[in-house]
């Protein structure tokens, strides 16, 4: 944070993304439009409002009387405001000392998500944030509470949140989502009805079973296969997909963390393979498990662990859905955690599991820990 405001104020203005404020505001209502402005910015990056610097970029810093706000009160506040389809920014507020004075970073988080505007105006002192206005910034100054961000700023707004500003690779991952415009011909095709240069094809058997105890242990063996995305014709992607059959379960083959395992010189001296299974919201094989749970059902679970939404469920997968790569590292380490007590009580566990006691090879045992620590760490998540 140190360098952020460092590199910020040494620019010596404002600018489209950032903004620099000598106090907090002293009405929450013009702090709701700032936010709003710089939230809608075009910028391929996280947006900030710095607290403490004066108009003439010094630091000046926050007394005891205006550290007014915190992280929860402003995240209070933004969910009680009237965004339409409740979509409020997503926000970061932290206190830090630079050059030995207290100031306050609010930190608005960059998502596909633009335009933020309001359902119903909000009145203040005789001021109004008017409904279904999109308010954002040119260079350094807001859009005015009684105007309008201009309709090409508006219009680059609307292309990011439909994906309409990427690359054909690239917008895969938003038409996925919008899983009521894709049209299957019941067999192995599919065609975006908005757009219908973009088209699925699902490919051949590949093979059954495979080498992670969750593709032998269980009920039935999945099989594999291939998820083929097109546009025009040429292939954007090959994503592979496990289909459980009789059990009516199909997903993107998920990604896969090697923690530990008994070749691993990491002084564990491991007896079998710790391996964690998830996916990573944002990412294209995310956005093809959200896809393949809604064609599946009109009411569809995203959650885990993942079982059949057709059907009363027998199989349940233990896999995991993070938010990003440093949510996934800290669960790694989790994960590491609980192997450790695995191995201390791992007789104990085993009795107490599916197996009771009797284990006849290294894939029931990697599922009872995994299904062991699915269960502990889900309490801590």
């Amino acid at each position: 944070m140190h360098e952020i405001v460092s590199n910020l104020i040494s620019k010596n203005c404002e600018g489209l993304w950032w903004d620099f404020k000598q106090k907090f505001h002293d009405e929450l209502y013009d702090f709701l439009h700032d936010i709003i402005c710089l939230a809608n910015v075009i910028h391929d990056g996280e947006r900030y409002l710095i607290f403490g610097i004066s108009d003439e970029l010094d630091v000046v810093g926050l007394d005891s009387e205006n550290k007014s706000y915190t992280q929860a009160d402003i995240l209070d506040f933004l969910r009680q405001q009237p965004f339409a389809e409740n979509n409020a920014p997503n926000i970061n507020l932290k206190f830090i000392k630079y050059q030995d004075k207290d100031i306050a970073i609010l930190t608005i988080e960059n998502e596909r998500v633009k335009p933020y505007f309001l359902t119903k105006e909000i009145k203040s002192r005789g001021k109004v944030l008017r409904a279904g206005t999109i308010y954002s910034r040119v260079r350094d100054t807001n859009t005015p509470k009684d105007s309008c961000a201009n309709p090409r700023d508006i219009k680059a707004m609307w292309a990011e949140r439909f994906g309409l500003d990427l690359p054909a690779s690239k917008r895969f991952s938003f038409i996925l989502e919008d899983t009521d415009n894709w049209n299957y011909n019941g067999i192995n095709v599919a065609f975006y009805a908005l757009d219908p240069d973009f088209t699925i094809e699902i490919g051949d058997t590949e093979f059954e079973g495979g080498q992670y105890w969750w593709q032998n242990s269980l009920i039935e063996k999945p099989i594999k296969y291939n998820y083929i995305l097109k546009f025009k014709n040429t292939i954007m992607h090959e994503v592979p997909v496990v289909h459980f059959q009789n059990e009516n379960l199909c997903i993107p083959f998920p990604g896969i963390e090697f923690v530990t395992h008994p070749e691993k010189r990491d002084g564990l001296n491991a007896s079998f393979y710790c391996d964690l299974f998830y996916f990573t919201k944002g990412t294209l094989q995310y956005s093809l498990f959200l896809h393949l749970r809604k064609i599946e059902s009109e009411t569809p679970s995203f959650s885990s662990p993942i079982t059949s939404q057709i059907k009363p469920p027998i199989i349940e997968l233990p896999f995991y859905i993070v938010n990003d790569d440093q949510e996934l590292k800290d669960l790694e380490m989790r994960f590491l955690e609980a192997y450790k007590e695995f191995a201390q009580n791992q007789d104990e566990i085993v009795k107490d599991s599916i197996y009771q006691g009797k284990i006849n090879d290294r894939w029931q045992l990697e599922r009872v820990f995994s299904e062991w620590a699915f269960e502990i760490l889900s309490k801590s998540i």
